[in-house]
């Protein structure tokens, strides 16, 4: 069964990043951010872990604060997977695919895109690039002051800027481990939307069970959401691949050294950007972090599209990633 589920935020969320966790606490040099800022969208590891823990809820089968036996085990594996730090040999049970989350206005989607505050097309520099980061390349031309942060629908080309959509609220605290220290003191943005016609959008395909209606954490523990769900199929957007059409990565996407490789040989402009995350493992007792991160293209990037890169973004070793919503793209029409 296909559902879509709304995530509509009850208070003002937060969703970490790499530079929440202290990951060189260990060096003595080592000094926490004061200024903890969260990202726009929930990571799709986070968004799976939420989905996980709401179809045990809701068939009777999470057992919390509780010694679990190996039928108990077996009976989780069994309706949701099992989750390793290799995400291609990972399980998902009866969770059959996830969409990437996109931003909904008045039940559209809008896509995460740097766009140019003139509005004019995507345009690319006649002189090649020569930094060591992308060879002899034509980037698309790109001045951080010309260019901002939108959500776009395609389809029309209407457009919203970030101020459009979020309210930012910050909140100050103490650490307490560090109690009165002068760097005991920290800032944390949180993020609302502005309007109750915008929310958090997904689709989800299960076997054989249900989700339902409720309330769920995502993000920071104080980041709560109700999730409205809805039998709906998902309506496939089919582009024609011309040349000079952009590829937009619509949600972070994994790719190996190798074929990343490829894809800055094959393409003729790109922007770029990466991400760390970092994933969630099962062992046999409890969920934890593994230290190890792992780098993503952004959620934004553009690359010239061509028949080559599109066979290398749809390789069959990449299809775990793709079930759980990492690997998303949409084709856009670029500079004639």
């Amino acid at each position: 069964m296909e559902y879509f589920i709304k995530l509509k935020p009850l208070n003002p969320f937060y969703f970490g990043s790499t530079k929440s966790f202290d990951d060189n606490r260990v060096n003595e040099n080592y000094k926490k951010p004061y200024f903890l800022k969260g990202n726009l969208y929930p990571q799709q590891t986070a968004i799976l872990g939420m989905l996980r823990k709401k179809i045990l809820e809701d068939n009777g089968i999470l057992v919390e604060n509780v010694k679990r036996n190996n039928e108990q085990k077996n009976k989780e594996k069994e309706y949701i997977g099992k989750i390793t730090n290799d995400l291609s040999k990972s399980t998902f049970g009866k969770i059959e695919n996830i969409s990437s989350v996109q931003i909904y206005i008045e039940d559209m989607p809008y896509y995460y895109y740097e766009d140019n505050k003139e509005e004019k097309k995507a345009k690319f520099c006649k002189e090649k690039n020569f930094t060591n980061r992308n060879g002899e390349k034509k980037l698309l031309k790109y001045n951080p002051k010309n260019f901002g942060e939108y959500f776009k629908r395609f389809e029309n080309g209407n457009r919203k800027s970030k101020d459009e959509i979020f309210t930012e609220v910050t909140e100050f605290g103490i650490d307490k481990q560090k109690k009165e220290e002068d760097n005991s003191l920290f800032k944390k943005q949180r993020y609302l939307f502005k309007e109750k016609n915008i929310y958090f959008g997904l689709y989800v395909v299960l076997k054989d069970t249900d989700i339902k209606n409720g309330f769920v954490q995502l993000g920071d523990k104080y980041s709560i959401f109700y999730l409205e769900v809805e039998e709906k199929e998902k309506k496939l957007e089919i582009d024609e691949n011309k040349k000079n059409n952009l590829i937009l990565f619509t949600s972070d996407m994994y790719i190996d050294q190798d074929d990343l490789s490829k894809l800055l040989e094959l393409s003729e402009g790109m922007i770029l950007k990466n991400n760390k995350f970092k994933f969630i493992n099962d062992d046999n007792n409890k969920f934890y972090k593994n230290k190890k991160s792992q780098n993503l293209i952004k959620r934004g990037s553009i690359l010239i599209s061509n028949k080559e890169i599109i066979d290398i973004l749809e390789d069959k070793k990449y299809e775990n990633y793709k079930k759980v919503g990492f690997n998303d793209y949409t084709i856009i029409r670029g500079d004639e």
